[in-house]
């Protein structure tokens, strides 16, 4: 795939040509708008747009997205031109329609994947669609995204996402048979354990007493049925029902006797409330009566008002504990009513009105509603046994698998070998002496079954981790080099990155361009493309050599940036710059103007 040409039927945009090799968008802005951001002068626009018109989606809950979306829904059509092999393709995509246009034929958001994947024919030689390969190759930058956090997150998920690995173990040349069957095996034991939730709570409510009693009752009506005599049969159930009425109104006569008590109960403590001795009054009485208690009377009569006060909180308690009482014995009646309820239900039901042959009838209803009672009360093991069967089963394969994937390992050492020997050749061009590793090791808890481990010594630093993602996907072009043939970066991707490193990156590209017919786009900030050019140089060893002898420093800086890139690299990375963006005015920035 090589990109041809990105423009808009809005006069403001500013039209991308790209080269077939190398293509830089430099952001050479002064001002406070200098971020890789929508709000910014374009720079990360202009990669995510590409993403975009190949099916990329927003998301709304972050503010951003919410945003450019609203933006761009006005701003009119855009359209990418590119070219699979010797046929050129264009994309019309307008933001405020969910349809494309590819050559002018409307395809709608559901089957774009699709018609995508054919045009790349990607079902012969991998088995996933365009759009993810393509985040493989052209990492994004979004601030709430983690494209950038690690080498494996092209897709801007965790860690642990299974579809991430999944590409990746592919990219790399990895069969994933075996980790599309653990994956299988995996889902389905998840399934199990939601169904052993179930099966417990459910083994709470079965009481093993009942299907006891149950097949007791079954066996006599067997033999009544084998054995049948009308009116000893018919009786008897007759009789059964009628003896459950009667429990059932002796129940309710007990709940309505109860609960006329509670009623009685409360209104007495209702009553009560109001009920209060105060003795004041009659000292109040008397007072006006110029009559005045001895002090030994007057204490007498506090004496029985708090006589009265302790009789009256200790009746009002015995009360309320009767009504809690009766409250929690009806509880229990209604429990006992409703299982009554059932069973005298049941009987009612099977019973027929009268008749030797309605009789007869009864019974044999009776026993099927038992073999249903029984059925559903044996269920539970039922289940269970089929469960602990699959469970076994599922467990053996996992181990089966991970024994194969064991011997995968061991008998694809040489693969193995040969890519991590190409990453650490990539490492090397930047460390001298210092190759790290890549290692693709057997997973202890991951579904996807191996875990895949490029490391740098000290990559816990931003600048040595940028460098792990740009030799990790440069790694991955060079095992795929018929497969896309295009790479992109963000800027971000030389955030904290040394300059002897930067330029090493450059290097890097322009001698994979050469060899793989590769197409790289990027965007670099003013101070990247600068320090590249050795525009600014001598500021930048003055400001790095401050406090130290200096006498051969800016001579030997000066050599280390030349001995990466020459002149024809410099002259190459100038000519390849295909747009330069400025913020110091909105018609300069990529859209003309700033949102958000």
């Amino acid at each position: 795939m090589k990109l041809l040409k990105l423009y808009s039927d809005n006069p403001n945009f500013k039209t991308i040509v790209f080269e077939k090799g190398l293509n830089i968008i430099a952001g050479l802005q002064s001002s406070s708008l200098s971020t890789d951001s929508y709000n910014g002068i374009g720079k990360s626009s202009s990669l995510n747009l590409i993403h975009l018109m190949f099916g990329g989606s927003f998301n709304e809950k972050i503010s951003n997205e919410k945003k450019l979306k609203a933006f761009l829904s006005t701003y009119g059509n855009f359209y990418l031109k590119f070219s699979v092999g010797t046929v050129i393709y264009e994309i019309r995509k307008n933001f405020s329609q969910t349809d494309y246009f590819l050559n002018e034929e409307r395809i709608n958001k559901t089957n774009y994947p699709k018609k995508l994947s054919e045009i790349f024919s990607l079902k012969n030689n991998i088995d996933f669609n365009f759009k993810p390969l393509f985040n493989m190759f052209a990492r994004r930058y979004l601030p709430e995204k983690n494209y950038y956090s690690g080498a494996l997150t092209q897709q801007g998920q965790g860690s642990n996402d299974y579809y991430q690995a999944l590409y990746n173990l592919t990219l790399l040349g990895i069969d994933t048979t075996l980790v599309k069957k653990n994956k299988i095996i995996a889902d389905e034991l998840s399934k199990l354990r939601k169904t052993e939730q179930l099966l417990n709570k459910q083994k709470l409510n079965i009481n093993e007493e009942d299907s006891l009693d149950l097949q007791d009752e079954l066996s006599t009506l067997l033999d009544a049925k084998e054995n049948f005599i009308i009116a000893k049969n018919y009786d008897d159930l007759k009789r059964s029902a009628d003896e459950l009425t009667l429990s059932m109104a002796s129940l309710r006569n007990e709940l309505h006797s109860n609960e006329r008590d509670i009623n009685k109960k409360n209104r007495i403590l209702q009553t009560s409330a109001d009920d209060v001795l105060d003795i004041s009054k009659v000292k109040n009485i008397y007072n006006e009566a110029e009559y005045h208690f001895q002090e030994l009377v007057t204490i007498r009569l506090d004496q029985a008002e708090n006589f009265h006060l302790n009789i009256q909180k200790a009746r009002k308690h015995r009360l309320e504990q009767e009504v809690l009482k009766l409250i929690e014995k009806n509880n229990i009646i209604n429990k006992k009513l409703t299982i009554i309820e059932t069973k005298r239900d049941k009987l009612l039901k099977d019973l027929d009105s009268s008749g030797a042959l309605e009789e007869y009838n009864s019974i044999v209803e009776r026993i099927r509603t038992i073999d249903k009672d029984l059925s559903e009360l044996t269920s539970y093991q039922t289940v269970l046994s089929q469960f602990e069967k699959d469970k076994a089963k599922l467990e053996l394969d996992k181990a089966v698998i991970k024994d194969e994937s064991i011997t995968f390992l061991a008998e694809n050492k040489d693969h193995l070998d040969y890519i991590e020997s190409m990453f650490r050749g990539l490492v090397k061009r930047f460390y001298r002496g210092q190759g790290g590793s890549l290692k693709v090791t057997n997973s202890k808890s991951a579904q996807y079954l191996y875990d895949i481990e490029p490391h740098i010594p000290k990559d816990g630093s931003q600048g040595i981790n940028e460098v792990k993602i740009f030799c990790y996907d440069m790694l991955l072009i060079a095992l795929n080099p018929n497969l896309i043939g295009f790479v992109a970066h963000d800027s971000c991707i030389f955030s904290g990155v040394d300059p002897r490193q930067v330029a090493t990156m450059f290097k890097v590209v322009l001698e994979m361009v050469k060899d793989y017919d590769l197409q790289y786009f990027v965007n670099i900030n003013k101070n990247t493309y600068d320090a590249l050019l050795n525009e600014d140089t001598s500021k930048e060893i003055h400001e790095a050599s401050a406090g130290v002898d200096t006498s051969n420093f800016e001579h030997n800086i000066i050599s280390m940036f030349q001995s990466i890139l020459d002149e024809t690299d410099k002259a190459e990375i100038k000519k390849s710059t295909i747009l330069e963006l400025f913020d110091a005015k909105p018609e300069n920035t990529l859209y003309g103007k700033t949102f958000g």
